[in-house]
């Protein structure tokens, strides 16, 4: 006799997901209402993803037959590559922000999935392997830019304290030093309160899906464990190496502005 819970994905279709996206008129009709100016935004981002996951999903179909390891790496340096594009834009004026990116992450990512994948929590197979390292790079690339936002912000706003420190015969590394802490706490503040308020607050997604799809709910609540810690290890050493190599260039580059 066969206990399971009812997999509610078994029960989508193309004309599901058109419906569901009815919701997203309601919001296009409020923008538009309440003259907010996102409407446009909406639908192109909503378009934009809808054709986004649709070829992820053909892709990783394919890459899952392949069972090529190599494949599988290609594909998540490809991730981190492309990941390192969003870095850039929100480290704009950050020298070589794009690279700092793509370091940071490539290191956080590499990290995080040996140590998996020596403890035998992730197997070297595509249907884990990717999954994890998308989530991994994902989380690391929000949350460096968020880091190399919050520095170029709190260069521009300390930036008298820190060219007299210079004058002083401080190493750039020194003067940067004071904003380290400040950069590395405040950008880890969404992945430590998700953490905290995991479920008291909020079912996150590993949780909902895997409880969707049927799984039972104390199994799901166990992997969601271990994904959030995994997560919140990534980000802290991708944010720390992140603000590490920029701070310097930081601060070079405001004095060149500056002069």
């Amino acid at each position: 006799m066969n206990n399971a819970a009812p997999n509610i994905f078994s029960t989508l279709s193309p004309w599901t997901i058109v419906g569901v996206m009815g919701l997203l008129g309601s919001a296009w009709a409020l923008s538009a209402w309440q003259r907010l100016g996102v409407g446009k935004e909406l639908l192109w981002s909503a378009a934009r993803a809808t054709v986004q996951l649709g070829v992820m999903g053909f892709l990783l179909g394919w890459l899952f037959r392949q069972h090529r390891p190599l494949l599988l790496v290609f594909f998540l340096v490809a991730m981190i590559l492309m990941a390192g594009r969003f870095n850039r834009k929100r480290g704009a004026g950050i020298p070589h922000a794009y690279w700092i990116g793509v370091i940071s992450i490539t290191v956080a990512t590499a990290v995080t999935l040996a140590w998996m994948l020596l403890s035998g929590l992730v197997f070297w197979r595509g249907e884990s392997l990717v999954p994890i390292g998308g989530m991994i790079i994902g989380n690391a690339m929000n949350a460096v830019s968020l880091a190399l936002n919050r520095l170029r912000s709190e260069v521009d706003q300390r930036e008298d304290m820190l060219l007299a420190m210079l004058a002083l015969g401080a190493h750039h590394r020194q003067a940067m030093r004071s904003l380290y802490s400040s950069v590395v706490r405040s950008s880890l503040i969404p992945t430590i309160d998700s953490l905290k308020s995991v479920g008291m607050i909020h079912i996150p997604g590993i949780t909902a899906g895997m409880i969707l799809a049927g799984m039972a709910p104390l199994t799901a609540v166990s992997m969601q464990l271990v994904v959030m810690v995994m997560l919140t290890a990534s980000v802290t050493l991708s944010v720390s190496t992140a603000v590490l190599l920029a701070a310097p260039r930081a601060l070079v580059f405001s004095q060149r502005i500056e002069g």
